[in-house]
């Protein structure tokens, strides 16, 4: 009997060890910021920031593509640049989830706007879109 018990309260130990552990990942850390979202034809183009408040420096730039809001395109080819600058950076494409991502050279996020060009694949459709940084919003995740 005496063993049992101990058992039962080693089990009781780890348990309380680690329910901090679980407690600490549920807690939510930087809020995620996004950029208003534009349009092209039924195609709605999101661009998320990592670090989520940009500052000046590299960062991260997730642009986010889905057909009518709901279903990713991966038919396309994203490049990224900060407006004034001559070079088109090439975003990866992460995966068939209408993610692309690219880190780029932020120098004033009041003033900077993001140029993105997109680009259909086997085709010669293209748009260039405009994401001032000022206009940076956290995202709505309440409702998630």
């Amino acid at each position: 009997m005496f063993v049992s018990v101990k058992k039962r309260m080693m089990k009781i130990g780890g348990l309380l060890l680690v329910l901090p552990l679980l407690l600490v990942g549920c807690v939510g850390g930087d809020d995620t910021m996004e950029l208003p979202t534009k349009q092209w034809g039924d195609i709605h183009i999101t661009v998320q920031t990592r670090p989520p408040k940009v500052k000046a420096g590299m960062v991260e730039f997730m642009v986010l593509a889905a057909i009518k809001g709901r279903k990713p395109e991966n038919e396309l080819v994203v490049s990224l640049r900060m407006e004034g600058s001559q070079k088109w950076h090439q975003a990866i494409q992460d995966g068939f989830l209408g993610v692309y991502r690219r880190v780029v050279q932020v120098r004033d996020p009041a003033r900077d706007v993001l140029a993105v060009k997109l680009r259909v694949k086997k085709s010669d459709k293209e748009k260039i879109l405009y994401f001032p940084l000022a206009l940076q919003q956290p995202t709505n995740t309440a409702s998630e």
